[in-house]
């Protein structure tokens, strides 16, 4: 509710700077905003003169995505207690499901690499959706690094990264500590090792995690 000549969206993501769409209202000036459910942008406006820079594109869906569906590598990379054996499967849920007890206890980075062939190569723009990642990813297609998904709406851009013939998709996806720290406390590890504090939970008792539930961990669901 300002004044403003002008305005710049600002995506924190990854860096990205362009001058917003704009009309005039019954209100004054209007600002067209499009955002994903829990997304945030930086809005940043000017009350004369024009951002120096490209117009900001917003995109629409052309179309339904496409589940990259068929045979997936697991690779656990770095991480413990210990690193889970791999596996090889055509239905991504937890890993939890997928690694055993080891997959259970283990809190880190594990790798996902997928492979799939092209008729020709898309033009346009092209986003990957890791809708159900826990809980951050490193992207790499064709071992480009495209971008690293933390935070909604957990899209990546891969344009013009996809070629003819065979892709490789590799996706590095790190947990949080939770199962780590729940394995512990079931084996009663002694790792709350620490000087002058009272290591209690909300309601001020000894805070012991041997109690919580699996967090789900990985790739829960088939990228598209």
């Amino acid at each position: 509710a300002v004044p403003l000549a002008s305005a710049a969206v600002m995506n924190p993501l990854d860096g990205r700077i362009g001058r917003a769409p704009m009309r005039d209202g019954d209100a004054g000036r209007e600002i067209y905003l499009q955002l994903h459910p829990g997304e945030s942008i930086v809005l940043w406006t000017l009350t004369e003169g024009e951002v120096n820079a490209d117009d900001w594109r917003w995109l629409e869906p052309a179309g339904e995505g496409t589940p990259l569906e068929g045979t997936w590598q697991l690779f656990f990379v770095a991480g413990g207690p210990e690193l889970p054996d791999p596996v090889e499967t055509d239905r991504l849920v937890s890993w939890t499901d997928l690694a055993g007890e080891a997959g259970r206890r283990f809190a880190g980075t594990a790798r996902y690499r997928h492979e799939f062939d092209l008729a020709e190569a898309p033009s346009g723009y092209w986003m990957l959706d890791l809708s159900g990642v826990r809980e951050s990813a490193r992207v790499r297609v064709n071992g480009a690094d495209v971008g690293i998904c933390w935070s909604l709406p957990l899209q990546v851009d891969i344009s013009g990264r996809l070629r003819q013939g065979r892709n490789v998709l590799e996706i590095d996806v790190v947990n949080s500590a939770a199962n780590r720290i729940r394995d512990l406390d079931q084996r009663g590890v002694e790792w709350k090792i620490m000087h002058e504090i009272n290591f209690v939970d909300i309601n001020y008792r000894s805070f012991d995690a041997a109690g919580w539930a699996l967090e789900p961990s990985g790739l829960t669901e088939t990228p598209r």
